[in-house]
């Protein structure tokens, strides 16, 4: 009896060794001070925790160091805060290391070479707020299949959106109509811009579409009844007509989804760039409205978008 209870303890410490030797530690750097930042970091660590080998812990940006995540080399590191990608990415770790809430723009910033890194940041992932090029081009379809011509506008650093974007539309069918521009020049364009395309596609951008730009673009492209497919919930209900969303549950979704896969090494062959997989479609009818265009209701184009993706 007492050997059989002995083999029994000896087989729980095995068992317990192995599953912490198995642990994933996941650091997930934040802005204490970024509501959203920490509504993020809330969701997220509640997600973890359905994983009972995941341990997660959190670090203040303002405190990032070197020293302070050597500490733990098996960690995996999860970025929140997209002011300190720049610091991430000088310290040189050989963690994993995933950037959310941040745009393919803003990222570029500090990592020119994106959207393709990975020889010069192979540990380095972004999970970007853009939508996918195949999503954008498929609403617009859905929303009006009489547009052909579509405007993009970029900067320096949203122009990667571009060869995404062109090599769908030739199989769709459709004209991306690129006009490369900055902050200062953009408001001097829009009038031709808007005379000359059925739909304006906005990527996310702050140096196109930001405070200051954003209600000139909207009253210029109305005048010309030129409808402009948005990139978030505050751009649609200020006067964008449609757009896909991803709130913060599906993103975080999609993160912890890729954080808890058995299969990591599979998909980080991929690229650097990771984009939303869950999203809504959000529109703004009033104004769709009094440009005479009608389409079917948020659920059925998100589910006709889903159905396509699904089939891919």
């Amino acid at each position: 009896m007492y050997r059989v209870f002995k083999q029994l303890l000896l087989s729980v410490a095995i068992f317990i060794y192995s599953t912490l030797s198995f642990a994933q530690s996941i650091s997930i750097v934040y802005n204490p001070e970024s509501s959203y930042q920490t509504r993020f970091l809330d969701t997220l660590s509640t997600y973890l925790s359905s994983s009972k080998i995941t341990q997660v812990n959190t670090i203040n940006s303002s405190e990032l160091s070197s020293s302070l995540l050597q500490k733990n080399l098996q960690t995996t590191i999860v970025n929140l805060d997209s002011n300190r990608i720049g610091e991430l990415i000088a310290l040189n770790l050989q963690a994993p290391t995933f950037h959310a809430m941040t745009t393919l723009a803003s990222a570029r910033q500090y990592a020119p070479c994106l959207p393709s890194c990975l020889n010069n940041l192979a540990q380095h992932r972004f999970f970007v707020l853009d939508q996918p090029a195949a999503r954008q081009l498929g609403l617009i379809q859905l929303i009006n299949s009489t547009f052909k011509n579509i405007a993009v506008i970029v900067t320096s650093y949203s122009a990667p959106h571009l060869k995404a974007l062109k090599q769908i539309a030739t199989k769709k069918k459709l004209v991306i109509n690129e006009h490369l521009t900055d902050a200062s020049s953009l408001r001097f364009r829009i009038d031709d811009i808007s005379k000359t395309s059925d739909v304006i596609l906005a990527v996310a951008d702050t140096d196109i579409y930001n405070a200051s730009s954003l209600s000139q673009i909207l009253l210029t492209s109305y005048r010309h009844k030129t409808p402009i497919i948005g990139f978030s919930k505050g751009f649609i209900k200020a006067g964008a007509i449609a757009g896909s969303v991803s709130n913060l549950h599906q993103l975080v979704q999609h993160l912890g989804e890729h954080l808890l896969s058995p299969n990591t090494a599979a998909w980080l062959k991929d690229g650097n760039i990771l984009y939303p997989k869950y999203f809504d479609v959000l529109s703004n009818r009033s104004v769709a409205k009094s440009l005479n265009i009608y389409f079917p209701s948020n659920e059925q184009l998100k589910q006709q978008l889903s159905a396509h993706e699904g089939l891919q």
